[in-house]
């Protein structure tokens, strides 16, 4: 047997219709927005990936950062990589079409987009001397770190006042 939760507050256990009706009226709005997405959901269009794409890794050692962007099936030509002092973006367009003679089809898809990402880096990097490689769906840039400056002590002499 279910057990009835016992009110807080006084003004919970007075049944009001205008409480109730107000009640209906959230219910009425939640549910429409559910139904509102589903319905919407296989028409929108977006961009092809959200604000994480792609997911990255990104190690630092004693000389360099590396970030490691997963990009499978992306061709690289289709890729460019902008890098800062401090940041490193990645852009990228997919189209994906290709065509079959002689086939018959059940369903046909294809897709197409826009992904950018930019990454803040732990570290300045020397922005000339960047490199990006591309193996198996990875794209790896190796950013050398900019060598920490050593401050320069300066003698300074002190004037006496009279």
């Amino acid at each position: 047997m279910a057990r009835r939760s016992v009110p807080a507050r006084r003004e919970d256990r007075v049944w009001s219709p205008i409480r109730r009706l107000w009640d209906l009226f959230d219910l009425r709005s939640d549910l429409d927005e559910i139904f509102d997405e589903l319905m919407e959901a296989p028409f929108i269009t977006r961009p092809l990936w959200s604000a994480g794409f792609p997911a990255v890794d990104i190690a630092e050692t004693e000389n360099e950062v590396v970030v490691k962007a997963e990009i499978p099936g992306i061709d690289p030509k289709n890729v460019e990589v902008n890098v800062t002092e401090d940041s490193v973006e990645i852009k990228g367009e997919v189209k994906d079409e290709w065509e079959e003679k002689d086939v018959g089809y059940c369903r046909k898809e294809r897709y197409y987009g826009t992904f950018e990402r930019s990454i803040a880096l732990p570290a300045k990097v020397k922005q000339d001397e960047v490199k990006a490689s591309y193996k198996d769906g990875i794209l790896t840039i190796s950013l050398p770190k900019v060598e920490p400056s050593k401050p320069k002590a300066r003698k300074v002499e002190i004037e006496v006042e009279k």
